[in-house]
């Protein structure tokens, strides 16, 4: 990742890396300042101690330790990055209409309620969504009659589910 791309990452909703080929770091402070934006979005990574950790200290972060921190999602080899933003992308896009937004919107709601959930949030979330179009109601009718409410189901979920779509 380039200097100054840090910031704009840590804005995205997720954030993945090439193992090996990319490293974050929020240097300012050796400047005598410190990163405008980054203080915001990297504490709510990582965590305050975290964040100062980085912050203060001002060094290269690998992917390995920023995926131990949050700071990334995940750290993949880097022929296989591609392939899987590829494929998450090509889940959500799949996701019923509707559906991606009303679980961001409950998962910010969960996110700025602090320790005590905002469960009105949620409902209004699930409002969007619910009730269910005929669609989704029978794919999750034959996802039950599948087996996904069985001990082998749930093993065996992910393969389940996507032989329904």
């Amino acid at each position: 990742m380039v200097q100054g791309g840090a910031e704009l990452a840590m804005a995205a909703d997720m954030r993945f890396a090439a193992a090996g080929e990319t490293w974050l770091s929020q240097p300012e402070t050796r400047m005598g300042i410190f990163p405008g934006g980054g203080t915001q979005y990297l504490t709510r990574l990582v965590g305050r101690a975290r964040a100062l950790e980085a912050v203060l200290g001002a060094e290269l972060f690998g992917t390995g330790m920023a995926e131990r921190y949050g700071w990334i999602n995940r750290a993949l080899a880097p022929d296989e990055l591609d392939v899987f933003v590829d494929s998450l992308a090509h889940r959500i896009g799949a996701l019923t209409a509707g559906v991606a937004e009303a679980a961001k919107q409950a998962i910010d709601a969960a996110e700025a309620s602090g320790p005590v959930p905002d469960l009105t949030e949620e409902a209004q979330a699930h409002a969007k969504v619910y009730p269910a179009p005929q669609p989704v109601v029978e794919r999750m009718g034959r996802a039950v009659a599948a087996g996904a409410q069985t001990r082998e189901g749930e093993l065996a979920l992910e393969e389940l589910l996507d032989g329904l779509a």
